[in-house]
């Protein structure tokens, strides 16, 4: 998972993606600087918002673009 966030985050143009976890929580990334990655955790920053969330990359059960493609 981490190779294909990174794939995503680093493709021009951008395009944004879901992120869906093992708990069917879904977080959409419109923009490149809404996620920062470390080698264990995905922080999220929610848009217009100073709200944050956090969750292990082993939680991530699949990546879509949004037009519903699987990573």
């Amino acid at each position: 998972m981490l190779e294909s966030l990174h794939k995503l985050l680093k493709q021009e143009p951008f395009e944004p993606f879901k992120i869906i976890l093992t708990s069917g929580r879904e977080y959409d990334v419109m923009h490149d600087l809404a996620i920062a990655i470390s080698p264990r955790t995905v922080f999220y920053y929610y848009p217009k918002s100073e709200r944050h969330a956090f969750f292990p990359l082993k939680e991530i059960s699949a990546i879509e673009t949004l037009d519903h493609k699987t990573v």
